[in-house]
């Protein structure tokens, strides 16, 4: 019991208790009333994304252009650390870790499936299944996954770094961070607000991730191994796995754990794509990733700023709203973690290598994995629009890969990497997680292993009883969290604002 106590004395309370009990009730609603719980919850999200989500598309332009300035202004010189601090980790080690922290195996599933979505309801009034529409749905993934995303990443690790590495804080909770600009505000309601809605917006990505992306890889390795793909055993193996080997991983710390699964998800995502390359039809693949690449640097700013208020197609709210909403829920953890790695870089380092490191290996994935599946479509090897809207994205990435050689091999090697690619992101989320619900954290020290390990098998606990009672109820809680998105995006602005505040307050003394 002394022991018990001694641990949780290291813990905010303020944090961590509400985090719970709220997280808690939510559920509750949804698994006790599914029907009302979802009706409230897809009116909220249809005014957001109708409504608001404008607001999105704006902010999402503003952080890109923040993170321009910031890296071509006298800020971009600053170093986070002190001076003659070297890095922690190598170059290409650091880019790995950037890259794993902020993916995770929804960028696998989706560059395989997502241009499935488009080409049959494509935007700026391309007819659906045309060349045009083709051609959009080869270049919007490497759109909703390039800057504009890792902006969002990149604009919360600057002031996080700031703070962690220069000003040596000793707290990472969120309304600390923000102490800066808000003064003694962030120790009353405004404060526990900014925590709150970081935490509820992380727990809830969390759980969604986790129980959403454990259909994909549970029909892989069903069909690999010919198992009832309708059964439950492997949905929980593979939920049991993906919650407890991050626990593993970060048992071993962050250079000794956490990286080494990262330079060897990094390898394995290198093997895979270049196999598929290679055995799939490469030049078609090279062509129409050129074409794509094109087309979306081409349109930048309409993709980046389209509302088709007029036409009223949906297009931008269904995916880029969507999108923008839910990298502002992970940026400020995701951010966390980049800053806690980025010891002994300048800003500018960190804004231009992260941007193309994160950026660029997206956009790989969809060049590769995208681009095959448009080329068995469109060459009319196989039609893939049925399959998804009949069977599921499941059954479209095995029917995609069964199109190469040694196809169970690739079934095989996809599932797998796919998992570790969830288990290397996961770990990010328990990193941030520990340190926001901790008094006492810096840039020395790693959080409290049995905190980290609390918030990943609470995660594992709840996407698990959620999927068995009912999968249907995962979708609300998913909408939910992204709920979250429209008051953090202030909570950003706040943190950059407390980091440009205190350092010109530091250069005036």
């Amino acid at each position: 019991m002394l022991l018990l106590r001694r641990h949780f004395a290291r813990i905010e309370a303020s944090v961590f208790i509400p985090a719970v009990v709220f997280i808690g009730v939510v559920i509750a609603c949804l698994t006790i009333y599914p029907l009302e719980a979802s009706r409230y919850i897809n009116q909220m999200h249809h005014y957001l994304t109708w409504e608001m989500g404008g607001f999105f598309l704006v902010m999402t332009f503003l952080v890109i252009i923040s993170c321009a300035w910031l890296a071509c202004s006298r800020y971009g010189t600053i170093l986070l650390g002190a001076p003659g601090d070297k890095p922690d980790f190598s170059f290409l080690t650091w880019l790995g870790l950037i890259f794993t922290s902020g993916t995770g195996g929804s960028l696998l599933y989706l560059a395989s499936v997502e241009w499935i979505w488009i080409i049959q309801q494509p935007p700026f009034g391309a007819e659906p299944g045309s060349v045009q529409a083709a051609r959009w749905a080869s270049a919007y993934g490497m759109f909703h996954w390039g800057p504009s995303a890792w902006a969002w990443y990149l604009i919360c690790a600057v002031p996080i770094g700031w703070f962690m590495h220069v000003k040596k804080t000793t707290s990472l909770k969120i309304s600390d961070l923000c102490r800066g600009w808000l003064g003694n505000r962030v120790d009353g309601v405004c404060g526990h607000l900014l925590n709150f809605f970081y935490m509820f917006g992380l727990l809830g990505g969390a759980v969604t991730s986790l129980a959403l992306g454990t259909p994909m890889i549970s029909a892989v390795f069903c069909h690999v191994f010919g198992l009832d793909p309708d059964g439950q055993l492997m949905n929980v193996v593979v939920i049991f796995i993906w919650t407890l080997v991050p626990l593993l991983i970060l048992f071993f710390g962050l250079k000794n754990g956490v990286a080494r699964a990262s330079n060897w998800n990094i390898r394995a995502d290198i093997v895979m794509l270049l196999a598929i390359l290679v055995c799939g039809p490469t030049a078609f693949i090279l062509n129409q990733s050129i074409d794509g690449l094109g087309l979306m640097l081409q349109n930048f700013i309409t993709m980046s700023l389209s509302t088709d208020a007029i036409g009223k197609g949906g297009f931008p709210q269904a995916w880029t709203v969507f999108y923008f909403s839910w990298w502002v829920v992970y940026a400020i953890p995701f951010g966390l973690f980049i800053a806690r790695i980025s010891k002994g870089r300048t800003i500018r380092q960190l804004i231009v290598c992260g941007t193309l490191a994160g950026s660029l290996g997206c956009m790989v994935f969809y060049m590769v994995l995208a681009n095959f599946g448009l080329y068995l479509q469109t060459s009319q090897v196989m039609d893939f629009i049925p399959v998804m809207n009949e069977q599921g994205r499941g059954v479209v990435v095995s029917r995609l890969l069964e199109q190469l050689p040694w196809s169970p091999l690739f079934l095989f090697a996809f599932g797998a990497i796919a998992l570790i690619s969830y288990i290397t992101g996961h770990c990010t989320v328990g990193y941030a997680l520990g340190f926001a619900t901790q008094k006492q954290a810096d840039c020395r020290r790693e959080p409290e292993f049995w905190n980290v390990a609390f918030w990943l098998i609470l995660t594992g606990i709840v996407a698990t009883t959620l999927y068995l009672l009912d999968a249907q109820s995962l979708q609300p809680l998913q909408t939910v969290s992204i709920l979250t998105g429209l008051p953090l995006c202030g909570v950003v602005f706040i943190l950059l604002k407390s980091f440009l505040t205190q350092h010109a307050r530091d250069n005036n003394r």
